[in-house]
C-alpha cells in the first residue's frame, strides 16, 4: 500500500500542466459549489429584485410619460392659442373675432376630447386708454347637440377675484394646469380640468388662452396599464383627487379617502404637490406590495400629478426564483465546460493574446504606428480583437490627422465620426465649431472696430475741418461737404444753409456742391417743404431713398440731374434749430454705421453754422459801428472848421442820429441775441469788462463754476470762481487780447472748474472797442471737443 502510494503521487507530480489545472478546476469546483450556490442563491436573488424593481419604475415612468404626452400635446395647442393672440393689442376686435372663432369653432369640432376652447383677454392689452388692472373680454367655443356654440362674456369689471383659477394663472403669469373639477356637460357630470398659456404682451400678462379636456378618458389608459399581473394603477391630481383607478368606482374619490393608510403614512399627496418621485413598500393582507410615484407636469405648470403603482412583489421577483435555480444549473454546467476550454485553449490563445497585449501596451502608451499592427486568422475573438486593435490605431490616426489639420488652422476640415460613441471625434468636431465660432466672432468684432475706428478719425477729422473758415460760410461749406463726399464714399453732395435774412420769406441756398471729385459752382435755392431737401427742412428728419427711380433726382433732389440709386439727406440741427440740411448720393445703399455717423456729424456742422453766424454777425455790427463812429467824428471836426456851414451840418448830423438809432436798434436786437445764446448754447460763453470782471456768462457755466444762478458770478473774476491755474491761464489770454486788440480764434486748452471737473476744448477771444477805440471788454467762446 505504502509503495502504491508513492506510485500515485509520482503519477501526479508527473502531471501536465493543462491536467494539473483540469484537475484543480474540478477538484475546487467541488468543494465550493456549496458555498458558490449559496452566495449565489442569495445574491441573484437580491439583484433580480433590484432590477425588477427598476424595470417596474422605468414601467411607471414610461407610462407616466404617455400620459404626459397626452397633456403636452393640449398644452401645445393651448401654448399656440395664446401665442396667436399676441396679434390681440394690434387690431380691433370685429377682425380678430373673424379670425379666432373660426380657430376655435374648428378645434371643438376636431377634436371630441376638448369640453371647450377658450380665450380671455383683460381690456387693457386692445382698449386705448384704458388703465385698469382688471377687467376683461372671454370667448368661449362647444358643442351643443352636435353644434359649436360661441360663448362671449366681460368679467371682472369691477376687479378680480383674488380665490379664482384666472387670477391664480394671472398673478403666476406662467402655464397653468388646474386641478380636476365637476363639469356638466351633454346632461352628465364629468370629470374635467383646463390647460392654460398666458398671452404676454412685451412679457406682461394679456390674458389666455386654453382648454378644457375631460379626464374620463385617462381611465382607459390606466386600464391598460398591466406591467405585472394584480398591478393596481391610481391617476392624482395635486389635490389628492384621483381622477383614475383600476378601479373605475375610485374615480373623482379622494386618495385618502380610498387608501388612507397609505397617505397617512407616506402622504403621497403632499409629494404629489412637491413633486417628488418616489417608491415604498407596503404590505396588505399579508402581501407585501411595491409602490412607484411617478410624477407628470405638463409643459410649464406649477400644478403636477402623480402615477401611483402598486405591484405584488411575489409577482415581481417570480422570475428572479427561476433565474436562480437555472443559474446554479448553468454554473454546474460552465465549470465543466470551462475545464474542457481551459485544457483546450491556453495552448492556442497565450500567444495572440501576447502579441495583442503588446499591441494594446504600445497604443496606451499613444504609440500608434501602423507598421505595428498585427493580423490574425484565427477565425475566433482573437482574430476580432486583432481586427479591433488595428481598427483602433486606424481610427486613432485619422483623428490625429484631422486634429493636426486643426492645429494648422485647416478649420473646414471635414471629419467622419468613427461610430456614434466616438466621444474624442464629436469632442474634436465641436472644438472644430467653436474655433469657426470664435473666428467669425473675431471676424465680426474687427469689423465693428473698424467701423468705430472709421467714425472716430471721421470726427476727428471734420473736428479739424470745422475750425476752419469760421468767418466764411461758403468755403467752409465747400470743405464740410468735400470731406463728407470723399470720407463716406459718395459721388455726390450739397449743403444747403437757412437764410434768415427776411424773415418772412425763409429759404435754403445752396452753398456747396461737390461731386465726382470736383466743385461745383451752382446757385440753387428750395423753398420749405419743396422736394426732399424742403421737406426735410420742415420734418427735421432723416431722409433715406434707396432704389431711386430713374429721373426721380432730377424732379425732387437739389444735386441735379444725377442718377444715383441711393440719397440720404440728413437735418443740421443744434438747440432744436435747423441751420441746414446735407444732402449726400451713392450708387451703393449707405450702411446704418455711415449714417449714425452722418448723423451725429450734422450736429456739429450745426452747432458749428450757428457758431459761426453769430460770430460773422457780431464781426460785423461791430464793423459797422465803427465806422458809424469814425464818420461821426469826421462831422464834427468839419463843424468846428467849416461854422459857416452849420446849418447844413446840422441837418447832416440830425440825419447820422436818425442812422445811430437804427444801429442802436440793431444792438438791442443783437444784444437779445446774445442773451438767448447765453441762456441756450452748450458752449461755454462769457463776457468782461475793461477791468477784466464778468458782465455776463451763459447758462451752461453756472453749475461749472459752483453758482446756483448766472448774477452771482456779475462783478467777479477768475481768481474768484475758479482754481488759481486754470484762472491764470484765462486771465493771461484775456489780458493778452485786450492788450493787442486782436482776437484768438480756437485756440486749444484744458480748463479744470470749480466742482473738479476738466474738460478740454478751444477757445476764442474776440476784443469789444468802443467808438473812440479802447477796450471796453473781452467776449469769449469755449467749446468742448
Amino acid at each position: 500500500m505504502r509503495i502504491g502510494k508513492l506510485n500515485i503521487s509520482a503519477d501526479k507530480i508527473k502531471m501536465r500542466i493543462g491536467a494539473k489545472l483540469l484537475l484543480w478546476v474540478l477538484t475546487t469546483s467541488a468543494a465550493i459549489m456549496i458555498v458558490i450556490g449559496s452566495f449565489i442563491s442569495i445574491r441573484v436573488n437580491s439583484i433580480a429584485r433590484d432590477n425588477a424593481i427598476k424595470i417596474a419604475q422605468a414601467e411607471a415612468q414610461k407610462s407616466a410619460f404617455r400620459l404626459k404626452s397626452e397633456l403636452d400635446l393640449d398644452m401645445g395647442f393651448s401654448r399656440a392659442l395664446a401665442h396667436a393672440l399676441y396679434i390681440y393689442p394690434k387690431f380691433d376686435t370685429v377682425t380678430l373675432d373673424s379670425i379666432f372663432f373660426n380657430i376655435l369653432r374648428n378645434q371643438v369640432s376636431n377634436n371630441p376630447r376638448y369640453l371647450t376652447v377658450w380665450n380671455s383677454i383683460e381690456y387693457s392689452a386692445f382698449r386705448p386708454g384704458y388703465t385698469k388692472d382688471y377687467g376683461r373680454r372671454s370667448v368661449t367655443a362647444y358643442l351643443s347637440n352636435g353644434q359649436v356654440g360661441i360663448d362671449i362674456e366681460h368679467k371682472n369689471i369691477t376687479g378680480d377675484i383674488v380665490t379664482s383659477n384666472y387670477y391664480a394663472s394671472k398673478t403666476c403669469n406662467c402655464e397653468m394646469l388646474l386641478d380636476p373639477y365637476t363639469f356638466v356637460y351633454g346632461g352628465k357630470e364629468v370629470l374635467a380640468t383646463s390647460l392654460s398659456v398666458p398671452v404676454r404682451v412685451k412679457g406682461k400678462f394679456a390674458g389666455l388662452g386654453g382648454v378644457d379636456i375631460s379626464l374620463e378618458k385617462f381611465q382607459t389608459d390606466i386600464e391598460k396599464i398591466k406591467p405585472y399581473p394584480g398591478t393596481n394603477v391610481s391617476l392624482i391630481a395635486g389635490d389628492g383627487r384621483i381622477i383614475a383607478d383600476s378601479n373605475p368606482e375610485n374615480a373623482k374619490e379622494y386618495f385618502a379617502n380610498i387608501y388612507p393608510e397609505l397617505e397617512s403614512k407616506f402622504a403621497l399627496t403632499q409629494k404629489v404637490k412637491d413633486k417628488q418621485n418616489h417608491f415604498f413598500f407596503s404590505y396588505n393582507s399579508g402581501t407585501e406590495y411595491l409602490n412607484i410615484l411617478s410624477i407628470l407636469q405638463p409643459g410649464e405648470s406649477p400644478n403636477s400629478w402623480g402615477l401611483i403603482l402598486s405591484i405584488p412583489m411575489s409577482e415581481i421577483v417570480k422570475d428572479a426564483r427561476r433565474s436562480v435555480f437555472s443559474t446554479i444549473l448553468v454554473f454546474i454546467l460552465g465549470i465543466i465546460l470551462q475545464a474542457f476550454a481551459i485544457w483546450y485553449i491556453s495552448a492556442r490563445i497565450s500567444k495572440p493574446i501576447k502579441r495583442t497585449t503588446e499591441l494594446l501596451n504600445s497604443i496606451a502608451q499613444c504609440d500608434i504606428d501602423v507598421n505595428k499592427k498585427i493580423y490574425l486568422h484565427t477565425g475566433d475573438e482573437l482574430e476580432e480583437m486583432s481586427r479591433s486593435a488595428n481598427k483602433l490605431i486606424d481610427g486613432l490616426n485619422y483623428t490625429e490627422q484631422f486634429a493636426r489639420e486643426i492645429g494648422e488652422g485647416k478649420l473646414d476640415t471635414e471629419f467622419k465620426l468613427l461610430s456614434e460613441k466616438d466621444k474624442l471625434g464629436k469632442a474634436l468636431t465641436e472644438m472644430q465649431r467653436s474655433l469657426i465660432k470664435a473666428r467669425e466672432q473675431e471676424e465680426k468684432r474687427k469689423e465693428e472696430e473698424q467701423q468705430q475706428i472709421w467714425a472716430t478719425q471721421g470726427m476727428a477729422l471734420f473736428g479739424e475741418v470745422l475750425r476752419q473758415h469760421n468767418d466764411n460760410i461758403t468755403e467752409l461749406s465747400y470743405l464740410i461737404i468735400k470731406n463728407l463726399v470723399s470720407y463716406t464714399g459718395s459721388i455726390q453732395g450739397g449743403m444747403f444753409i437757412v437764410n434768415e435774412n427776411d424773415p418772412n420769406n425763409t429759404v435754403l441756398e445752396m452753398t456747396a456742391c461737390y461731386a465726382y471729385n470736383r466743385r461745383k459752382l451752382m446757385e440753387k435755392t428750395v423753398l420749405p417743404n419743396e422736394g426732399l431737401v424742403g421737406r426735410c427742412y420742415v420734418e427735421k428728419k432723416t431722409i433715406l431713398m434707396v432704389d431711386v427711380p430713374r429721373d426721380y433726382i432730377k424732379i425732387t433732389s437739389g444735386l441735379g440731374e444725377e442718377n444715383p440709386r441711393c440719397v440720404l439727406i440728413v437735418p443740421l440741427i443744434a438747440n432744436d434749430i435747423v441751420q441746414g440740411v446735407v444732402e449726400l448720393a451713392t450708387f451703393t445703399p449707405y450702411q446704418k454705421y455711415q449714417i449714425d455717423f452722418i448723423e451725429k456729424l450734422a450736429a456739429s456742422i450745426a452747432a458749428t453754422l450757428a457758431s459761426v453766424k453769430i460770430n460773422m454777425r457780431t464781426a460785423q455790427l461791430l464793423t459797422q459801428t465803427q465806422q458809424q463812429a469814425e464818420e461821426m467824428r469826421a462831422q464834427e471836426e468839419e463843424m468846428r472848421q467849416n461854422m459857416e456851414e452849420l446849418h447844413a451840418t446840422q441837418e447832416e448830423m440830425e440825419r447820422k442820429r436818425h442812422e445811430q438809432e437804427t444801429i442802436q436798434a440793431q444792438l438791442r436786437e443783437d444784444k437779445t441775441i446774445l442773451e438767448s445764446l447765453l441762456l441756450n448754447s452748450s458752449d461755454l460763453i462769457f463776457q468782461k469788462d475793461a477791468d477784466g470782471r464778468y458782465r455776463r456768462i451763459s447758462n451752461s457755466l453756472v453749475s461749472l463754476l459752483g453758482l446756483s444762478s448766472v448774477e452771482e458770478a456779475i462783478g467777479l473774476s477768475e481768481f474768484d470762481l475758479l482754481p488759481e491755474d486754470t484762472a491764470r491761464k484765462l486771465w493771461d489770454l484775456t489780458e493778452d487780447v485786450a492788450r493787442k486788440k486782436s482776437p484768438v480764434v480756437d485756440r486749444k486748452i484744458s480748463l479744470t472748474f470749480a466742482n473738479g471737473q476738466e474738460m478740454k476744448g478751444s477757445v476764442s477771444l474776440y476784443p469789444l472797442t468802443s467808438d473812440a477805440g479802447s477796450i471796453i471788454g473781452v467776449l469769449g467762446i469755449f467749446r468742448q471737443k
